[in-house]
């Protein structure tokens, strides 16, 4: 009981000394439900109906379906080509022309290309919080077939904690299977998804983890499963949307053209007193007389003329939390320059790049590239006697399409004086527009016209020692 006793008193001091920070509640400002006390209970609590709630907006709310269009876009392209790592140059281009054949027809339906398939992995990213791909070996050809799951496929209710007393055995968490270090070993998934047309009833079953790419951002450390990153925003774009209605409505309004006819005396109007008043209506066009004595009033009407600023920051506060430049999302581009369009963009792009890097690549295309390139191999139908002994030389890099310049000249010229001035390379540049500096390099010398242009520029071009003495 001393003990007890002792840390009950020290709890209680350290809420004292913290007391006098707003943050912690002492003021009074703070709502008690504004906490988050347990990060991965919450959120595994929340993931699923917070992405219900953004599927609806984003088919509905038109901000929200363009932020996501835009930043979908923008992840993939029309999908990233890749530059295998082999330095022989015929076993380069055997990896890149398979890799092309499998590009083309890519899952299991066998209706979509891998740019495709990129899409809808990256739309799951955003509106679930993740994404999950199944490996699939085509029985009838043998060839690598990717299958997309829903994120509701992954049972969500199949938890098992190991509790510590069982040994080595695993720990399931959200449909999520760990072994006693940490790894994550299996997922649990349903046969078919839950919304489909007859699904199937029968439980989830285990399918190890080197057949499931996972693509999610945790949060917070051991989160197993991801949330929508456009959670901030949610409330705010539905209130957004019901302001527009309400504006919508408010202009209807306005637009009615009613005129009443008021007489004083009743002299000068014929008034049918067998109409009752109470059934009188409001109507675009309509001639309404009242009885003598009779007045109308209205209740006041609001100005409307600063609601579009309020509705443009709402938009902008969306945009923002979606990480969508707002010209980009509202297609507004009334206000935008230069210089304010390469600075927003320039912050766009490092959130797709980092997107596309630690999420696409890492958690998705570097596992489908390493499957396929084995199967290839042990199917018999690619000859790799170097694969095990220098399994670098199977590794790729993904180039993703280039973004077009805002002024096409500018760059050409901030390119040539980095290129002078040995700040920057030919791959890097080359690299930045999606493409390989090989197949530049190949294509350059396999076209006349471009052999004729560079010569005739080097030969007007003062030789070097002219350009020192000058």
């Amino acid at each position: 009981m001393n003990i007890i006793t002792r840390t009950r008193n020290a709890l209680r001091a350290f809420t004292r000394a913290y007391s006098g920070y707003d943050v912690t509640g002492g003021s009074g400002k703070w709502p008690t439900s504004s906490i988050i006390t347990a990060p991965t209970s919450q959120q595994l609590a929340a993931a699923r109906l917070a992405s219900r709630k953004i599927a609806w907006l984003v088919e509905n709310s038109g901000v929200m379906s363009s932020a996501v269009q835009q930043i979908v876009t923008a992840i993939n392209g029309d999908a990233p080509s890749v530059s295998p790592a082999h330095p022989d140059p015929s076993v380069k281009a055997d990896l890149q022309a398979r890799w092309n054949v499998f590009f083309a027809n890519c899952d299991i339906e066998g209706t979509q290309s891998l740019g495709a398939y990129l899409n809808r992995v990256a739309r799951g990213f955003y509106i679930d919080g993740e994404s999950f791909t199944q490996f699939v070996v085509d029985p009838d050809t043998m060839r690598l077939k990717l299958r997309l799951l829903s994120a509701d496929q992954v049972d969500s209710s199949k938890t098992m904690p190991s509790l510590g007393m069982t040994g080595d055995a695993p720990m399931i968490v959200a449909g999520v299977e760990h072994d006693f270090i940490g790894r994550v070993v299996a997922y649990w998934v349903f046969r078919t998804p839950l919304d489909a047309p007859w699904a199937s009833v029968r439980p989830a079953v285990r399918i190890p983890a080197m057949d499931i790419c996972h693509v999610f951002e945790p949060r917070f450390p051991g989160v197993p499963r991801g949330i929508s990153p456009l959670v901030p925003i949610a409330g705010l774009a539905q209130e957004l949307d019901q302001a527009i209605d309400a504006c919508v409505v408010k202009l209807k309004t306005t637009a009615l053209v009613t005129m009443i006819i008021r007489d004083l005396d009743g002299t000068a109007l014929d008034i049918d007193t067998t109409v009752d008043p109470a059934t009188l209506r409001l109507e675009p066009g309509a001639t309404i007389p009242l009885a003598p004595g009779k007045d109308v009033t209205f209740p006041p009407v609001a100005d409307m003329a600063s609601t579009s600023e309020v509705l443009k920051h709402m938009t902008r506060l969306v945009c923002a939390g979606a990480g969508v430049p707002y010209f980009m999302a509202a297609g507004d581009l009334a206000d935008v320059n230069y210089s304010a369009g390469k600075m927003g963009l320039a912050t766009f792009l490092r959130r797709v790049k980092a997107i596309q890097q630690n999420h696409i690549v890492a958690q998705l295309l570097n596992p489908i590239w390493q499957r396929f390139v084995l199967l290839e191999v042990l199917s018999g139908r690619m000859r790799a006697a170097d694969y095990e002994t220098n399994p670098e030389y199977y590794a790729t890099s993904f180039l993703f399409p280039g973004w077009p310049a805002l002024d096409e000249q500018k760059k050409a010229a901030a390119d040539t004086a980095n290129l002078a001035a040995r700040l920057r390379s030919r791959t890097e540049i080359i690299a930045e527009s999606g493409r390989d500096i090989a197949d530049v390099d190949e294509e350059i010398a396999s076209d006349p016209y471009a052999v004729e242009i560079a010569t005739s520029n080097n030969t007007n071009q003062p030789a070097p020692s002219e350009t020192k003495n000058a």
